[in-house]
């Protein structure tokens, strides 16, 4: 039985745009999240947690980061990729329409 490869034009472009939106829905509540542990540690300056707490928002901020630029990444990919099939099938259809000359 031979492997048969499927890709679905359609499929990619909406996989694309739910890694996108992801991307865009996470930003928010990451920022307003780093925000609280910074401003929760300033506000508890002298106890003992305050550093803990200011080291929680800073060392999360480059991962988080890099999530939400992966994840947009992911869906550019997924539409350029959606495309590039789209395109191919489409210009291996118009090779098809157009006469083939015979063999001598």
């Amino acid at each position: 039985m031979a492997d048969q490869v499927t890709v679905d034009p359609q499929a990619l472009t909406a996989s694309s745009g739910v890694a996108k939106t992801l991307a865009e829905e996470v930003d928010q509540p990451v920022k307003d999240a780093l925000t609280s542990a910074t401003t929760a540690a300033g506000q508890l300056t002298g106890w003992s947690i305050a550093a803990g707490l200011g080291k929680l928002g800073t060392d999360w901020k480059a991962p988080l980061d890099a999530l939400k630029k992966r994840l947009t990444d992911t869906g550019t990919n997924l539409q350029a990729s959606a495309t590039a099939h789209a395109h191919n099938e489409q210009a291996t259809a118009d090779a098809w329409k157009q006469p083939q000359k015979a063999a001598q």
